[in-house]
């Protein structure tokens, strides 16, 4: 069994085994309070919170709508949550429940809305689905999973993770090492369809898959093997669809596309290992690379044991900025730094109140809101704080949701 599966199956289980029950490592801050105030100029602080599950559930995988005002979050026990989001006042509220799967030890490895409406949406299971739900319409929709397709005689049984593309068209999902074969497989949406794989271009656990957010022949995949691959989906043949490959000498964990200031496309990865190394797609040159304790020194935290790097993300300037944290005292430290053109990191914002130990992110860049989910089951909702120390985020209350079937659409 590989080591993404594995941890699938744990994140499934009702009793969950949390990074929150370890014992702390002791670590620190690497300045004074009031330094850290002034280099990390921006404050941000909970507005909303919702506890999605009574039970042990990680939020794994979080999506929004193109207009930001629906989120989706996507737990280990593969059942769904949905919300209205507003965005101006920082609030959630519930707009929908998707219950879990009927087979045991399934995790979610997915959740995207398909198109730029906030009705449809598609959520990836570990046991190999993908499933279109309308929530306008009572019930699934369709379903995709892989079947014997005739240049592979080998069938994967579980999927690792998967995207749709730019247009809504296309779905590919990625999965686990199956008999030595790894595969990308791709269905045509609108026709209900599997319409092939490629089998040949990674030697292990594919662990993301990213369409371009604006090109829907664009396609960059990550795995365990450390390859990073750009494919043009419009090529059939394998070969002939590969673009590019970059070798980040680790194990991809996420990939993020991204633009430079010369408009051309960028695709970042953060490794296994909690390192951030980004490349130009087309040229093939690497524009930054960050190891786990240069980051870890830019959050100002001492111990790099502890660092936990969540996510990049663009700013509505062009810029990335990287959200981190670290395992120490349940998540409490959340913090974000800027990834300069100088390839250089500087401090950007400081998350207080934080509950958990983050796993999963979003980021607005109009409203400068971001949405986390993680270990503990709680979806927050974070704005600047312009108001100061008036804003008491460690005192917001978490909203319990209760987990009713009378209440579900499906």
């Amino acid at each position: 069994m590989s080591d993404f599966n594995k941890y699938c199956q744990e994140a499934a289980a009702e009793e969950l085994p949390s990074s929150e029950d370890e014992e702390d490592i002791g670590d620190e801050d690497t300045c004074s309070a009031q330094v850290l105030a002034a280099e990390f100029h921006l404050q941000y602080r909970p507005q909303d919170e919702s506890s999605v599950s009574l039970q042990r559930d990680y939020v794994l995988s979080l999506s929004a709508d193109q207009s930001f005002t629906r989120i989706a979050a996507g737990l280990s026990n593969s059942a769904v949550h949905i919300y209205n989001l507003d965005a101006g006042a920082g609030k959630l509220s519930n707009f929908s429940y998707l219950p879990p799967t009927e087979s045991e030890q399934v995790s979610i490895c997915g959740v995207h809305f398909l198109d730029e409406g906030p009705h449809n949406i598609l959520v990836g299971t570990t046991d190999g689905y993908v499933r279109l739900y309308d929530l306008r319409i009572k019930g699934e929709q369709a379903r995709f999973n892989y079947t014997q397709h005739k240049s592979v005689a080998l069938v994967p049984k579980s999927i690792t993770c998967f995207d749709r593309n730019a247009n809504g068209r296309i779905i590919c999902c990625g999965t686990n090492k199956f008999q030595s074969n790894v595969f990308l497989v791709f269905y045509d949406v609108r026709e209900r369809r599997q319409m092939g794989v490629y089998c040949d271009s990674h030697e292990d656990d594919i662990t993301s898959v990213r369409f371009h957010p604006q090109n829907p022949d664009t396609l960059g995949t990550g795995s365990v093997d450390g390859l990073i691959n750009v494919f043009d989906v419009k090529e059939a043949d394998e070969d002939e669809a590969l673009l590019n490959t970059f070798n980040t000498e680790s194990s991809v964990a996420r990939l993020q596309w991204h633009r430079n200031v010369y408009d051309k496309d960028v695709i970042s990865c953060i490794t296994t290992t909690g390192d951030f190394k980004s490349y130009e797609s087309e040229e093939g040159d690497e524009v930054s690379s960050f190891e786990r304790p240069d980051v870890t020194a830019a959050i100002r935290r001492k111990n790099a044991s502890n660092f936990n790097l969540i996510n990049a993300h663009n700013q509505e300037d062009g810029e990335i900025f990287l959200l981190a944290g670290t395992n120490f005292n349940k998540g409490e430290i959340l913090r974000s730094v800027s990834v300069t053109t100088k390839n250089s990191l500087q401090p950007l914002a400081n998350f207080q109140g934080n509950k958990q130990i983050v796993r999963e992110s979003l980021y607005d860049s109009k409203s400068k809101s971001l949405i986390t989910g993680g270990e503990s089951g709680i979806v927050t909702v974070w704005s600047p704080d312009s108001r100061g120390s008036t804003v008491v985020g460690d005192k917001l209350k978490v909203k319990k949701e209760k987990k009713s079937r009378k209440q579900a659409p499906y």
